[in-house]
């Protein structure tokens, strides 16, 4: 059994927003200041966790066509990092991995993904 990961489901929906990823990173995850800025990596040391969205391609698009759940996603794998409103800074990400499983065409609901994303 590998012991250097965990891996922490989340069921993507309509209702799924960035701000409820967070949420959930924070459960896992802590802040540390470094030299080179904020950094947000597993509470578990050495550890890496793995992020399961599952049906990630139910979230409803918003006014201007973008997912802004998967844009937030596409930002954090593409740069390793987000700009944190609450206090205006960027954190950068240590030992995150996403991995994300979609529903068939024919499902209802169903919202075709970005190909930014799906090239990643």
């Amino acid at each position: 059994m590998l012991t250097y990961f965990y891996v922490v489901a989340l069921n993507v929906s309509s209702a799924t927003t960035p701000e409820l990823l967070l949420k959930r990173f924070d459960h896992y995850c802590e802040y540390k200041r470094t030299p080179n800025g904020v950094v947000m990596a597993p509470s578990q040391i050495g550890k890496w966790l793995v992020l399961f969205c599952d049906e990630i391609n139910l979230p409803d698009l918003e006014k201007y066509g973008t997912h802004r759940v998967i844009s937030f996603l596409r930002q954090i794998v593409e740069d390793s990092r987000f700009y944190r409103t609450s206090n205006h800074t960027w954190v950068t990400i240590e030992r995150i991995q996403s991995v994300g499983a979609c529903n068939p065409r024919t499902d209802r609901g169903r919202k075709p993904l970005s190909h930014r994303y799906s090239m990643l």
